[in-house]
This record gives C-alpha cells, sequence and structure tokens, in this order.
C-alpha cells in the first residue's frame, strides 16, 4: 500500500508538469530528470495507470516540428540541453519518437496552452480521491483482521481455560477404594461345594 500512495504522489506531480510546461509534449526522460527519478524508473509505466489524465504521444507531425525547432538550439528541454556533445544531442533528437512523449488528457491538441487553474485543481482532486480510497481500503482491511485475532484469541482462551477446568477435575477426584479380601475372593470362596464326610 505504501508503495502505491508514493506512487500516486509521483503521478500528482507528474500531473502539474503536464498542466504548467510552456511545451504541452512532454518526455519520459524530461520526468524522470526533474523529479530526481532513477534511470531504471519506468515513466511509461507510471503514465499509462493513469490514461484518464495523460495521452500517450503527440499529434501528428507535432513531434517532428519540435525534433526540427530542438536541433536549431530551441525549445529544448533541460535533460537534452545538459548533453554537452553536440553530436549526442543530435543523435538523442532524431531518436525520439511517438513512444517517448506524452501530454496532458486537457492539452491533447497541438499547440495547447497551459492548463486553467480549474483543470489544474480537478486532476490533483481526483488523484486525492483515489488516494484516500486506498487509505480507507487498508483501514478497513486492518481492522478486518483485528476482528479476526481478537475471535481467534478469544477461542484459546475458552479452550485453554476448559482444559485447565478437565485437568483440575481429574485431580480432585478420590481415588477407588480397595477391594478387600473377602470381597476379591468371595467368588474362590463361595464356589466351592461344602465339605462333606
Amino acid at each position: 500500500m505504501a508503495c502505491d500512495l508514493e506512487e500516486l504522489d509521483l503521478i500528482s506531480a507528474v500531473w502539474i508538469l503536464t498542466s504548467n510546461d510552456e511545451n504541452h509534449l512532454i518526455t519520459h526522460e524530461g520526468i524522470r530528470e526533474r523529479l530526481g527519478l532513477d534511470a531504471s524508473f519506468d515513466v511509461r509505466g507510471l503514465v499509462l495507470k493513469r490514461r484518464e489524465l495523460f495521452r500517450l504521444g503527440a499529434p501528428p507531425g507535432e513531434l517532428e516540428e519540435w525534433q526540427a525547432s530542438m536541433r536549431k538550439g530551441s525549445r529544448l528541454p533541460a535533460w537534452i540541453k545538459q548533453i554537452d556533445d553536440d553530436s549526442n544531442r543530435l543523435s538523442v533528437i532524431d531518436g525520439l519518437s511517438q513512444k517517448d512523449v506524452f501530454r496532458s488528457q486537457f492539452r491533447a491538441n497541438r499547440g495547447s496552452p497551459k492548463s486553467e487553474v480549474a483543470v489544474l485543481s480537478w486532476g490533483l482532486d481526483h488523484i486525492d480521491r483515489i488516494r484516500k480510497s486506498k487509505i480507507a481500503s487498508q483501514e478497513v482491511s486492518a481492522k478486518s483482521w483485528q476482528m479476526w485475532l481478537v475471535f481467534f484469541v478469544g477461542v484459546a482462551n475458552i479452550v485453554a481455560t476448559i482444559a485447565v477446568a478437565v485437568v483440575k477435575g481429574n485431580e480432585s477426584r478420590p481415588p477407588m477404594p480397595a477391594a478387600t479380601a473377602a470381597q476379591s475372593g468371595k467368588g474362590e470362596f463361595f464356589s466351592r461345594p461344602p465339605h462333606t464326610t
């Protein structure tokens, strides 16, 4: 559950960036760099989990126009600016494809402006509702486990009480009286016929 909540925190940050960035096209690598995520972190997988907020790819022809601007040194994302070698930088720009970019569902068209505050707030509220639902589900699960624990502890106590009562009952029962010699030999003496002369 902790992982799910941390993931929702990341989605909130991504939502803010996709809503407010000057360029409505966002690269997965740009998110990784701006949020300080590990190189192995699957940003695309994160985006895919919230398709109601994000749309994969770019409108037809717009990625190519952006690449052309970047080749001229314009509209460069920070992570591409950090590539010192010009040849490597151009190689990275040329290598960008539809699977490397995404955008907000509310900035889906070519050249979409920044989202209005109402749209930004709606997205954050939506994510917060999901977060609260997960927390509530976790609390219900925890309470359920507590109820079962109380039940099993109660049953164990009852079983232990019964066992102790049985043991004490056996210990307090008086021993059976020993049979007298006459009683024990009764069958032997009276089974013989009387002696006659």
